[in-house]
């Protein structure tokens, strides 16, 4: 079983409904497969805390229909059933097509979907919004209706009645109640990993979602069955060490990513820069992924026996790709002649297209507040709507640049960043 909750919008509590989803469904005893449309990487953070299980990211900008559908295979297994968060508004990508929205990804994957409209302040009005969901594309996919923000049970009868008016079936609903307001950074979320309450809000969210679990499961059951053969990755990392930094300062990592490394024989050493005192031993690579860095500065800074270990590392020629904020985290403690400051906007955000020095191109993305000056050569080339721009600073055997990059399938790709 599959089902999609996709938004009307950003901002109408589709998060929120998909933590309280996850944890009911979990606590009824269902094995629940949590997924993440497009390249966020912190709503993922979040379903992991919501049912206990890691969450994967569906992007089609990132990898090939085949490679989501796979990334869905592996994620879902031995699951009773499996929730997609869509992003953004249903119909919102790279463009004005819908490219790489919630709807495409639902599409392409046969999910069905469960559209969540915020009914504050409406209730035949909410069924009209719903409607011109339902009629925006012949194929929208869209199967029910979560009904969010409701002012109570009368309320939500309303807005129930109104949608079975054109067809729509209501799955459940919650209440209006601001202490579920989850606080937002940068056009997301804080991480999960900077909430200590974040357990105690999801258990309350859980507590007052409203299930019909026949009209659900009716919905979940008709997605379509993935059956994609197994990928074959090549034993390039076999007898390899890679250490990763992972602490609530570096979160940003695709699971797939890490999927892809250990099925090409690399052990992956985990590591924090935060509280560790030295990188682990025998590493043949160092790999530095995104997070928020920049809100640990001080703490990083203060690890000096981490810090002199990294710098050593980088001196002596280990290769270290570094990532966004790992980026900003080598520049921080001087292991790069990279500059950096924080601004008070974003500066660049969106897909692009990389190409590498000897022509080799990739789809990543980008998303950061930050800027950064040096007078080190830079190894790739950044493509987004006819403009390119030079990234990725190269220093001894380290290179670190902004562009978040998927390689699951691309183990080619993996070598170019780890051998």
């Amino acid at each position: 079983m599959r089902f999609m909750l996709a938004g009307v919008s950003s901002g109408c509590g589709k998060t929120t409904a998909t933590l309280a989803m996850l944890r009911a469904l979990s606590a009824r005893g269902l094995r629940v497969a949590p997924f993440k449309s497009g390249p966020d990487y912190i709503d993922p953070g979040f379903h992991r805390v919501a049912c206990g299980r890691v969450s994967h990211n569906l992007d089609e900008w990132l990898c090939s229909p085949e490679a989501v559908k796979r990334i869905l295979q592996i994620g879902a297994r031995d699951a009773d059933v499996a929730v997609v968060e869509g992003a953004m508004g249903m119909y919102d990508g790279a463009g004005s097509d819908s490219r790489c929205s919630a709807w495409s990804l639902s599409r392409h994957t046969g999910t069905p979907v469960v559209l969540v409209v915020d009914a504050s302040g409406s209730a035949a009005s909410a069924a009209a919004t719903a409607l011109g969901f339902l009629k925006y594309r012949d194929d929208s996919g869209i199967a029910g209706v979560f009904v969010n923000r409701v002012s109570g049970e009368r309320h939500f009868e309303l807005v129930r009645e109104a949608m079975s008016a054109i067809g729509l079936p209501c799955v459940g609903w919650m209440p209006k109640d601001k202490l579920l307001h989850m606080p937002d950074r940068h056009l997301g979320l804080v991480p999960v990993e900077e909430r200590p309450d974040v357990q105690a809000q999801i258990e309350r969210a859980a507590g007052e979602i409203h299930i019909d679990m026949d009209a659900l499961t009716a919905i979940a059951r008709r997605a379509e069955k993935i059956d994609i053969s197994p990928t074959a990755f090549p034993r390039t990392f076999e007898g390899k060490r890679i250490g990763l930094a992972k602490d609530a300062a570096f979160t940003f990592t695709y699971e797939a990513n890490l999927i892809a490394l250990r099925e090409m024989g690399a052990e992956l050493v985990e590591f924090s820069p935060l509280k560790d005192a030295a990188l682990p031993d025998g590493l043949d690579a160092l790999y530095v992924p995104g997070g928020f860095p920049e809100v640990f500065e001080a703490e990083l800074r203060a690890n000096l026996p981490m810090t002199a270990s990294v710098k050593d590392a980088v001196e002596g020629g280990l290769k270290v790709y570094a990532e966004c904020g790992g980026m900003l985290y080598l520049s921080m403690i001087g292991a790069i002649p990279v500059q950096w400051r924080m601004t008070d906007r974003l500066q660049r955000f969106g897909y692009v297209t990389v190409t590498d020095g000897d022509g080799y191109r990739f789809p990543a993305h980008e998303f950061h507040h930050s800027v950064t000056e040096s007078a080190l050569p830079k190894r790739f080339t950044v493509e987004k709507r006819g403009n390119a721009y030079p990234e990725g600073y190269v220093y001894k055997n380290a290179l670190a640049g902004y562009p978040h990059i998927h390689f699951f399938e691309r183990p080619e790709l993996a070598e170019r960043l780890f051998l």
